[in-house]
């Protein structure tokens, strides 16, 4: 979802800014959080603590900070270029479409619906704070049987190495847009069996579907 379908970058930032003050600690900034996010709020969380000396913090941060959220949720909530395009047309040739999420669930499910995508979707598949997540198998699997779809019938599309892995674990097809924290060319590097890294969702489309937005 973020980096992908959404821009929810400045509620994320906000978010982070406000658990960490509340630890007494000086928040980072908005381009290192941006390049953080994608595993979850609890390993972004420590990376973001990694060689503070405060690692023990991680899951206290990551729990306020999902108290914090709901307060800063539609903060700068902007949708992704071309996404609720592509969704349309796919959901026009009879796909089954999800959105495959490292988000928890309520929040997830609420910037979805207030961006009127949800109408897209057959389901959001998202988690909380100890569930399985991307890159896990069992969360890939989970979404597969969610779907009733069977890897090699599937694509995963997402902007990160976290989407990548979370295809490929299940030997699920992958294309990418570089539109969320991980430029493209680092993309590139540390995603070679993609069927693609594209700048946007006009691109891919056409790409990977042969859609023309």
């Amino acid at each position: 979802m973020d980096g992908t379908l959404v821009n929810n970058y400045t509620a994320i930032y906000n978010t982070t800014a406000e658990a960490f003050a509340e630890a007494g600690l000086s928040a980072p900034d908005y381009e290192t959080i941006f390049r953080t996010v994608g595993g979850s709020i609890l390993i972004t969380m420590q990376k973001l603590l990694a060689g503070s000396g405060r690692e023990e913090l991680a899951e206290k941060l990551a729990a306020r900070y999902l108290e914090i959220y709901p307060r800063h949720t539609f903060d700068g909530l902007e949708m992704m270029p071309y996404a609720d395009r592509i969704l349309a047309a796919l959901k026009e040739r009879g796909l089954k479409l999800a959105c495959f999420t490292n988000k928890q669930q309520k929040g997830a499910d609420e910037i979805l619906g207030k961006l009127g995508l949800d109408k897209y979707l057959d389901a959001v598949i998202a988690t909380s704070l100890h569930s399985a997540r991307k890159p896990d198998r069992e969360f890939t699997e989970y979404a597969l049987k969610t779907l009733s779809l069977e890897a090699g019938e599937t694509v995963g599309i997402g902007d990160s190495p976290y989407d990548y892995k979370a295809a490929r674990v299940c030997n699920v097809a992958s294309a990418l847009v570089a539109t969320g924290g991980d430029p493209a060319a680092d993309l590139r590097e540390k995603c070679p069996e993609a069927l693609g890294v594209y700048a946007d969702f006009k691109e891919l489309a056409l790409g990977v579907f042969d859609i023309a937005l």
